[in-house]
């Protein structure tokens, strides 16, 4: 009898399961519709940030740093102080230069009277014209001289206002080269200033995938370690390969932003073929099962598991190129994570 027993119980236990099963309402899900467009396939490599444009900026003129606002990491606006110089030497020979004007300007003022009596004494022939000429030409002699210390005073002052260098551009101090305290003279670098307004993403490239790149095409951009995400600008290829490996360096302007560093790894999405039509459907419809990619179709009110193909992933969509998803097809975005193979669904609104 037990055998028999144990038989009816589980046949019993297996038709409550079917029956239950059977009468289980479906499951509901969000859908959206499979659409075509023709799009480059792309591929994800990995490049550094750094800034194509360095200056080693310099002073005009020598002196002494009484004031040092160039510390490396600082954001600088373009026309912002630098370093500012000792100008007491300069001021110094501003003074001496505006004494030795004032006393070129009293004696021309003297022989300009000077001149005036001899002329009224050359009419009436009480002077002669000897002593007329000499005055003369001293006179236009002061002159020149007076003329000589006015651009040795615009000098000076042109010289002190060089004394602040200020920023060429708006950038970020990579290095401080010099301190407060030290001499520089005329060409010497005071620190590394890098241009914020044209960063880019460096990423080699097989050469095999120049011709698939664009001048201005945007790309999207992500930056690890900051867990940002942005879009590039293709800038267009180094004009010189690796000699060795035959890669390419392309470069991708990208916006500045807080806490980027130079050589920071960043990642990129490059085209790596011709523009093609592909399926396109959104990222919430990828189901990941044994380390493949699969989605959900929804067909006679059961959800098929398809396997796809990824060959482009843009902001929240993915592209798809080989069947069996086709345009116009319903896959789940929502409700996925719960279904299996075959399972009846009611599809509902978001």
């Amino acid at each position: 009898m037990r055998p028999t027993l144990l038989i009816l119980f589980f046949v019993l236990a297996s038709y409550c399961t079917y029956s239950l099963g059977a009468d289980a309402p479906p499951a509901r899900v969000v859908v959206e519709t499979v659409t075509e467009q023709e799009v480059a396939t792309t591929n994800l490599l990995t490049g550094i940030i750094d800034f194509d444009r360095i200056s080693a900026v310099s002073g005009e003129t020598s002196g002494r740093v009484i004031q040092q606002h160039a510390l490396e990491g600082a954001l600088i606006k373009s026309g912002q102080a630098l370093v500012e110089l000792n100008t007491d030497l300069t001021l110094k020979d501003i003074d001496i230069k505006q004494k030795q004007r004032a006393q070129v300007s009293a004696d021309i003022e003297k022989l300009t009277r000077t001149l005036k009596r001899l002329e009224s004494l050359l009419a009436s022939n009480s002077a002669s014209h000897q002593a007329y000429d000499d005055a003369l030409f001293d006179h236009r002699s002061l002159l020149k001289k007076r003329e000589i210390l006015d651009e040795e005073m615009a000098r000076l002052h042109l010289q002190l206002n060089k004394s602040t260098v200020v920023a060429p551009f708006d950038g970020v101090v990579l290095e401080k080269l010099k301190e407060s305290g030290e001499w520089i003279d005329p060409g010497a670098a005071i620190c590394r200033l890098a241009s914020t307004e044209d960063l880019v993403v460096k990423v080699s490239i097989s050469e095999n995938l120049a011709r698939y790149q664009t001048v201005g095409t945007t790309v999207p951009v992500t930056i690890p370690a900051l867990d940002l995400k942005l879009s590039g600008e293709i800038l267009g290829l180094a004009p010189v390969a690796n000699l060795r490996s035959k890669s390419l360096t392309l470069k991708i302007r990208i916006p500045y932003q807080t806490g980027m560093i130079q050589n920071m790894s960043a990642t990129v999405e490059i085209p790596t073929s011709a523009p093609q039509k592909l399926r396109m459907l959104p990222r919430d419809a990828l189901v990941n099962f044994k380390g493949k990619d699969f989605v959900y179709a929804i067909k006679d009110g059961q959800a098929k598991l398809l396997p796809i193909e990824i060959v482009l992933r843009s902001g929240d969509r993915l592209g798809i190129l080989n069947p069996p998803v086709t345009a116009g097809m319903q896959v789940v975005i929502d409700g996925n994570d719960r279904l299996k193979p075959d399972q009846s669904v009611l599809v509902v609104d978001k």
